[in-house]
């Protein structure tokens, strides 16, 4: 089941890292920091930082995560590419 929890408008560059800030702001809003098992994404290099940034937030807080682990692909995404 899916649930759009928030539309967050990035200010700035979409990168991994500005784009971390936001979702780690949403966490933190919904009080979902540390209950995230991954995310699915496309496979967009910035989306690679996105997770490695959250992993080094997460490793802050003493929550395990990992980013290798924790980044999913969109199947048509991965479809397509083939």
């Amino acid at each position: 089941e899916e649930l759009l929890i928030h539309f967050h408008e990035l200010v700035g560059e979409h990168s991994g890292d500005n784009m971390a800030d936001a979702v780690w702001g949403t966490l933190e809003k919904f009080n979902l920091v540390g209950r995230v098992l991954a995310f699915m994404m496309d496979n967009a290099s910035n989306n690679d930082t996105l997770v490695e940034a959250i992993e080094c937030k997460c490793n802050a807080q003493n929550i395990p995560f990992n980013a290798t682990h924790s980044r999913l692909c969109c199947m048509p995404h991965t479809v397509h590419l083939a």
